[in-house]
């Protein structure tokens, strides 16, 4: 049975996302209006892809 962790969200214009999990996968989509991708994790491996998103950020936010 899937969970849904985020509606389907507009983040721009043309740009969606979101996210569910399914046992113990956690699915993510992004979608823009020319492409979309999806991409499943491991709970393991969704904790260092959130981990490696906030680091980015972080260097986003220092460089800005």
């Amino acid at each position: 049975m899937n969970k849904t962790l985020l509606e389907e969200t507009k983040i721009g214009e043309l740009l969606s996302m979101g996210a569910e999990m399914e046992g113990d996968e956690i699915g993510l989509f992004i979608a823009s209006a020319d492409v979309s991708t999806s991409c499943g994790f491991r709970a393991d491996e969704w904790e260092k892809f959130v981990e490696g998103v906030n680091k980015a950020h972080e260097q986003y936010l220092a460089n800005k």
